[in-house]
């Protein structure tokens, strides 16, 4: 009979060897190669709002991003066209 059992792979743990969503109180953390996914981009432009503010952890050496507090950061950074500006303009009489 045959041994179907994977042996243990040797070295550093890959990516994928991690887990996709971890829980943390009510918020979920989800791998950084998940949320692209979910967007519908690579990795390389979600990883382009990091300068700009994004929030990101580490956990265990791979990229995590809490669910919750990336969907305001990205809600925050839409911007309309000719949006008026947040103090009314003084009318001068």
């Amino acid at each position: 009979m045959a041994d179907n059992t994977k042996a243990p792979r040797l070295g550093r743990p890959r990516r994928a060897d991690r887990p996709e969503r971890i829980e943390i109180g009510d918020d979920t953390l989800v791998r950084n190669d998940l949320i692209a996914g979910m967007m519908g981009t690579s990795e390389r432009d979600v990883n382009r709002g990091d300068a700009h503010g994004a929030p990101y952890t580490y956990v265990g050496g791979c990229k995590y991003r809490p669910l919750k507090a990336y969907h305001q950061y990205l809600s925050a950074r839409i911007q309309r066209r000719n949006q008026p500006p947040l103090r009314p303009r003084r009318v001068r009489g």
